[in-house]
């Protein structure tokens, strides 16, 4: 689940300023790849990640145009 929030200032020069959050579920893939303590053997798959495999993603920031 992802969610963004943006706002524009000013008239003359506008600029945005935005929040946002990425996975706000925090749900991860717990040991997405399988045998990954040994890369060389037969066992390793790393073609069986089928989720995020990160947390949560917090974010702000400004945008502005220069001319």
């Amino acid at each position: 689940m992802n969610a963004q929030v943006s706002k524009t200032l000013g008239k003359k020069n506008p600029f945005d300023i935005y929040a946002g959050g990425e996975n706000l579920t925090n749900y991860y893939q717990k040991n997405a790849i399988i045998a990954a303590t040994q890369p060389f053997s037969q066992y390793f798959d790393a073609s069986m990640i089928w989720g995020p495999i990160t947390g949560r993603m917090i974010y702000a920031g400004m945008r502005f145009r220069i001319k």
